[in-house]
């Protein structure tokens, strides 16, 4: 049985790199703007709102994206589907 991720399926394979890549950035992201809102109440007193929405957003799309990634690096290639089923027989 081949690996999911093998050089067979080079377009999942680039997908999955790339929506990890993308998941840490969003991230990262949603880290520093929840960090500048707090640095913002600390001294100010003002919540900054947009700061804080930009971060959830960002922090979901992060999660959507490592999620991807993860999908695909579970997913099955047709040849290993008809395989699991031969075997089931």
């Amino acid at each position: 049985m081949t690996d999911p991720a093998s050089p067979a399926r080079p377009v999942a394979t680039a997908i999955r790199y790339l929506s990890i890549i993308v998941g840490c950035g969003c991230l990262m992201l949603a880290a520093i703007c929840l960090a500048i809102a707090c640095q913002v109440f600390i001294q100010t007193g003002v919540f900054a709102e947009s700061y804080a929405i930009v971060g959830l957003i960002s922090g979901v799309l992060g999660l959507l994206a490592l999620k991807l990634a993860n999908v695909l690096r579970q997913a099955r290639s047709p040849a290993q589907c008809r395989e699991i089923q031969v075997k089931q027989r």
